[in-house]
């Protein structure tokens, strides 16, 4: 069996899996260490004989364009990482660790949120900075959006290779993907998760000169200023309320005009971003939402989806707000749109199992 790893600043996520089926799955609250919450974790896990460990790393900078093996030349370059991505690497790092002492001997494997975006060419991952500078666009959510894209080709029946995709991944964290031809030519993340869409309390776009201003104007510090821009910015900033959508979109519905502009704001910037990849890719054969907002709010997927019309994407109303879940088709335009769900930890699973040999097909 194959244990799946999605270690957080403040939760540690586990699933096992057992071919394509996970046989036990939860989500533990750390108070403690890591090492205990692993041990938590595995005690709920009963008998289950683990044969590998796949771990969710969010950051592989340029150096990982797959998911590997874990020695501790990868666990340095982990560690190296954290200084671009602080917020995620470090408690990656630390579950790592805790499971390399815990299953001593069993093989470890990193999969990047990074990898899948490896295929970005240059005109899509270059900033217009000089070179020395040592920045560019990476990309995030590449686990996601490059399971949504292989599983809507097996849904459709035709070959990635064959397909132009625009995957959107709603949740807290929000990125769009433009995926041709099996491949990520350019997603709404760069170097950090914090560039984009609206997401739950980070910014997305935001002008570089913004940041200087309030830098040089307001004497905040750079630690406080990044607090502010990835935990109290995107919907819970501009709400004042929450960065849960359901709660903003209620507050709208009963007259809050705060909450309703935050919503505005979320829908128009997504759907710009749909505009752009459709030009990107000089069309597309479907839209294609996942992730917890994505596939759970038609009143999302319709308020993105408007005035696309003459773009040839839009939503049944019938469809979309129906009660059946699970992966369907909600707009049979000339770009159609489809609800898939996003299951990283199975990829995760399988990419382990490539790597060390243990069996784990897909659904």
């Amino acid at each position: 069996m194959i244990l799946v790893l999605n270690s957080g600043s403040s939760t540690l996520k586990y699933s096992v899996w057992d071919g394509a089926k996970d046989v036990a799955k939860g989500t533990i609250d750390r108070i403690g260490t890591m090492k205990s919450a692993l041990d938590e974790a595995f005690g709920a896990l009963g008998n289950a004989v683990v044969e590998a460990v796949g771990h969710r790393v969010v950051h592989g900078g340029g150096r990982f364009a797959e998911a590997v093996l874990i020695d501790d030349a990868v666990e340095q370059a982990i560690d190296e990482l954290g200084a671009i991505a602080p917020l995620h690497n470090p408690y990656a790092l630390e579950g790592i660790r805790a499971a390399r002492e815990r299953f001593p001997g069993i093989p470890q494997v990193a999969v990047f949120d990074t990898a899948f975006h490896h295929t970005l060419p240059a005109r899509a991952y270059t900033y217009a900075v000089p070179g020395n500078i040592g920045i560019r666009r990476y990309g995030f959510h590449g686990i996601s959006h490059q399971y949504v894209s292989e599983r809507f080709a097996e849904l459709v029946g035709k070959p990635a290779s064959e397909l132009r995709l625009i995957t959107v991944h709603l949740g807290n964290g929000c990125s769009m993907c433009a995926v041709e031809h099996g491949k990520s030519i350019d997603t709404s993340m760069g170097f950090t998760p914090m560039e984009g869409l609206v997401m739950g309390t980070r910014c997305g776009d935001l002008d570089a000169g913004a940041v200087l201003h309030l830098l040089e104007t307001r004497q905040t510090q750079p630690a406080d200023l990044r607090e502010t821009l990835n935990s109290g910015s995107g919907l819970l900033g501009m709400s004042g309320i929450s960065n849960d959508m359901r709660e903003i979109l209620g507050a709208a519905v009963a007259g809050n005009q705060q909450a309703a502009a935050a919503v505005d704001v979320f829908y128009y910037r997504a759907r710009k971003y749909v505009g752009s990849y459709l030009a990107a890719m000089n069309g597309a054969d479907a839209v294609v939402f996942a992730g917890g907002i994505g596939e759970n709010s038609p009143e999302v997927r319709e308020g993105i989806c408007k005035d696309l019309d003459a773009l040839g994407v839009s939503v049944d109303p019938n469809a979309n707000g129906s009660n059946s879940t699970g992966d369907r088709q909600i707009g049979f335009g000339r770009v159609a749109v489809w609800v898939v769900h996003t299951r990283e930890d199975l990829l995760i699973a399988n990419l382990c199992s490539q790597l060390t040999k243990t069996t784990c097909s897909a659904a």
